[in-house]
C-alpha cells in the first residue's frame, strides 16, 4: 500500500494547494516555535533568579534588630531591641537549630601603603560563608582555626583587590598586611562582591572582632536549621521564635516589629510558587498556540476532502477500499504536521541554543546591581520531542474526522457533488 504512487497521490495534492499547505504548515511550525521560545524565557528567568541563590543555604534565617511599635510592661514605642549573647544561647537551646553566626558590623577605613579605602568590616563565622552564599575567588575563606585563636585575618572583595593594587602592577591582595581602623590584619582570601552589588567589604574571624571591639550586642543573626522542609513548619517555628524573643525582650509578642526575621527557605518556597505559576501560563499559551496550528490542519483536511469528493466517489466506483482513500486523506495532515511540526521544533531549538550560548558567554543578564535575571535560556529536549509528537498525533486525528465522513459518502453522492 505504501509504494511510491501512494506517495506520489499525497505530494501531488499538496503541491496542488501550495499556498494552503504552507500557510497551514506556518502555523504550525509557529506554534511549536512559540511553544520552545515561550517554556525557554520562562527558564531562563527561573534560572537567573535561582542562580542569585544558588551558593546560599536554604535552610537558612536572619534576624535584624528593629524598633518597637507598641508599648509593653512599662516599655515604651520606639524602644530599640538590640541582641545579646542570651539571644545566642536561646537560639542554640532550639533543636530546629544547628549553627548559629552573630554578626558584629562596623564601618572603617582600609590603609594599604598610601591608599585608603572605606569599607564595611564584618566579623562572622566560618558558616556565614555558606549562609550568604559568598564565592571565595582566591585564598580561603575565615576558618575554625581563625576562631579558635583570634587570628587578625581578614577576608576582602575583589573591588577592593583591585583598587589597592591599581597603580602596582600585582594581582593579588593575599599574603599582605592591611590596616584597618588602625589595626594590622593578613589577607588570606578574596571574594566576589554579593548578589547585591555591594562593594567595599571586609569579613574577620568573629572571635577576633569581639575581642577588639568588646562587643557584645548585636544587629544582625544569621543561623541554619534542621527539620523545617515546608512552609508550613517553616512559619510555625518563625511565629514561636518570634513568641520566645519577645518574651526574652520583653516587647509584645504581637508587635510587627521589634526583630524582623527573615526565612530563606521560606522566601526560595515562595519564589518556586511564582514561577511554576509563570510555567503553567507558558504551557497554557503554547498549548493554545499548538491548538490552532491543529484545527488549522482540520480546516485544509475539511476543504481539501470537499474539493476531492468527486474524485473519491470516483475511486470508491472503481473499487477503491475506503481503507486505502481513508489512509491516504489521514496521511496528508501526518505530512503536514511532522514536516512543519520538525521545522517548528528544528527553529526553537536553534534560537534558544543561540540565546544560550550568547548569555553563556556575556555571563547571563544582570540588573546592574550584580543579580542574575536571565541565565541559560533553555528547554528540556524530552519536552521539545514530546510537544512534536503530541502535535503530529493531533494533527493526524484532526485529519481523521473529514478523511471519516468522506469514505461514508456513496459512491453515486459523491460523483454528483458539486
Amino acid at each position: 500500500m505504501f509504494n511510491r504512487d501512494f506517495w506520489s497521490e499525497i505530494f501531488m495534492a499538496l503541491r496542488r494547494n501550495k499556498l494552503r499547505t504552507v500557510l497551514t504548515g506556518f502555523a504550525i511550525s509557529w506554534g511549536i516555535f512559540m511553544l520552545i521560545i515561550l517554556l525557554s524565557a520562562g527558564n531562563g528567568l527561573k534560572n537567573g533568579v535561582t542562580s542569585n541563590f544558588a551558593d546560599r543555604i536554604k535552610n537558612t534565617y536572619t534576624i535584624w534588630s528593629s524598633v518597637t511599635e507598641l508599648p509593653y510592661k512599662g516599655h515604651k514605642a520606639g524602644r530599640y531591641i538590640m541582641m545579646t549573647n542570651k539571644d545566642i544561647q536561646l537560639l542554640e537551646s532550639l533543636y530546629q537549630v544547628e549553627e548559629v553566626s552573630p554578626v558584629i558590623s562596623k564601618w572603617g577605613t582600609l590603609i594599604f601603603g598610601e591608599k585608603s579605602r572605606s569599607i564595611g568590616f564584618n566579623g562572622v563565622k566560618p558558616i556565614y560563608k555558606n549562609i550568604e552564599g559568598i564565592k571565595v575567588s582566591e585564598g580561603r575563606f575565615i576558618n575554625e582555626n581563625d576562631m579558635k585563636t583570634k587570628a587578625k585575618v581578614v577576608l576582602i572583595d575583589q573591588d577592593t583587590n583591585d583598587e589597592l593594587l591599581r597603580t602596582t602592577g600585582e594581582m593579588t591582595m593575599i599574603g599582605k598586611t592591611v590596616f584597618i581602623n588602625g589595626l594590622s590584619f593578613t589577607v588570606v582570601g578574596v571574594c566576589k562582591a554579593n548578589m547585591w552589588g555591594e562593594r567595599g567589604l571586609a569579613y574577620a574571624p568573629y572571635t577576633t572582632m569581639q575581642t577588639i571591639y568588646n562587643e557584645n550586642k548585636y544587629y544582625q543573626m544569621e543561623f541554619t536549621t534542621k527539620g523545617l522542609d515546608t512552609k508550613e513548619e517553616n512559619e510555625a517555628f518563625k511565629a514561636e521564635l518570634k513568641r520566645k524573643l519577645a518574651a526574652l525582650h520583653e516587647f509584645s509578642p504581637d508587635d510587627r516589629r521589634g526583630v524582623w526575621i527573615d526565612s530563606q527557605m521560606i522566601d526560595s518556597l515562595e519564589t518556586m510558587k511564582i514561577f511554576n505559576t509563570i510555567n503553567i501560563f507558558i504551557w497554557i499559551i503554547g498549548i493554545a498556540m499548538l491548538i490552532s496550528g491543529v484545527v488549522g490542519v482540520s480546516n485544509i483536511m475539511r476543504i481539501t476532502v470537499k474539493e476531492r469528493t468527486n474524485e473519491i466517489g470516483i475511486r470508491k466506483a472503481l473499487g477503491a477500499k475506503p481503507r486505502s482513500i481513508l489512509l491516504s486523506i489521514v496521511m496528508e495532515s501526518l505530512v503536514i504536521t511532522t514536516i512543519f511540526g520538525y521545522i517548528g521544533m528544528i527553529c526553537g531549538i536553534g534560537v534558544t541554543e543561540l540565546i544560550g550560548m550568547a548569555m553563556e558567554s556575556s555571563g547571563g543578564l544582570s540588573n546592574g546591581n550584580g543579580m542574575s535575571v536571565f541565565v541559560d535560556p533553555t528547554v528540556d529536549i524530552g519536552i521539545v520531542i514530546s510537544a512534536t509528537l503530541v502535535l503530529i498525533v493531533s494533527g493526524v486525528a484532526a485529519g481523521f474526522a473529514p478523511a471519516w465522513n468522506s469514505v461514508k459518502v456513496k459512491p453515486i453522492e459523491a460523483m454528483n457533488y458539486r
